[in-house]
């Protein structure tokens, strides 16, 4: 929903908390301290008294937006401006649209950023893991796939084993330079994100300051069906375990990108949307509120062919808390 719809649609506060209360009770006023759907009515600060327990209650009473000074309305142009932006928006660029001061701009972004965290995501079929660092300026990478193209063997083995089990891998076209020599090796000072994305799917992101085998592997056991799915990783050393539980396709990105369909070009274009995000909209995120702003990038994608966003943030938002 945009900022004119919601102009149109809600052209008073009374109508944005009727709203609210239709998603949170579909009709039914209950208290959130005792159930009761015995209560008087509304009053002029738009709260309820209870008959059950004798106590005052409103929308917001013990949701995600409990204790909120602001007008719900106000949170619905928060909402609308922050899905709209797939790369995201600056605190200080939100204070200038909705009128707000930047500390309260800030603090309403980071209780979006919770309204965003997605829930248990398993992923199967075809996936692919990968790492970022982020801080600092993006380091040229090599163009392997400007090289004369060469025979593999081992990885023509394992694609027509797996195309007899029925999973199939797409090539993409593209462009590529070829003028670039790159450095070696891996970030230090960086803070190292891994994520792992299903091909035409979901994808699941966290920070992992330690990058060790053992750390990886649980992160695919939690997000992954190990037993119906294939992963495909670049050469680090910290996957070369993976194999040990589930079918696992490394490629080396100092020989080549792609070969045959096997890439992992899905998880660099999600780290392309995060990193040009972080560099272009908000310039230097701290490690302590890192996972929110990678928590933000995730939710995006996963929904990103779906025009659901805001409607969710609402109904996250008046999700009873205890």
């Amino acid at each position: 929903m945009n900022l004119i719809q919601i102009n149109n649609k809600f052209p008073d506060e009374i109508s944005v908390v009727q709203y609210f209360e239709g998603v949170r009770w579909m009709g039914k006023k209950k208290c959130p301290f005792c159930g009761s759907e015995k209560h008087g009515k509304r009053n002029k600060d738009m709260r309820f008294h209870c008959k059950g327990c004798n106590r005052s209650f409103s929308v917001t009473t013990k949701t995600n937006l409990h204790n909120t000074r602001l007008p719900l309305k106000t949170w619905l142009y928060a909402f609308s401006i922050v899905t709209d932006a797939k790369k995201g928006v600056s605190a200080l660029q939100l204070q200038r649209n909705i009128g707000v001061s930047y500390p309260t701009a800030h603090k309403m972004y980071m209780k979006i950023r919770d309204l965003m965290a997605e829930s248990q995501v398993k992923l199967n079929d075809i996936v692919e893991m990968d790492e970022t660092y982020i801080g600092g300026k993006p380091r040229p990478m090599a163009n392997p796939d400007c090289l004369k193209p060469k025979k593999r063997a081992e990885l023509d083995d394992k694609i027509s084993n797996l195309q007899k089990d029925g999973v199939i891998f797409k090539r993409g076209k593209r462009k590529v330079a070829c003028e670039v020599k790159p450095k070696r090796g891996r970030g230090t000072k960086n803070i190292p994100v891994v994520g792992i994305v299903q091909r035409n799917g979901d994808v699941v992101a966290q920070v992992m300051r330690t990058l060790s085998g053992k750390n990886l592997g649980d992160m695919v056991r939690k997000h992954v069906d190990t037993k119906d799915a294939v992963i495909i990783t670049d050469s680090y050393s910290g996957y070369s375990r993976l194999h040990q539980i589930i079918e696992h396709i490394k490629i080396d990105h100092q020989q080549m990108y792609s070969y045959r369909g096997v890439n992992t070009n899905t998880i660099e274009s999600f780290w392309a949307v995060v990193e040009r995000g972080i560099m272009g909209t908000y310039h230097q995120v701290s490690l302590k509120y890192l996972p929110k702003y990678v928590q933000e990038f995730v939710f995006k994608w996963n929904n990103r062919n779906t025009d659901d966003m805001f409607e969710t943030l609402v109904e996250n938002a008046m999700k009873p808390i205890s």
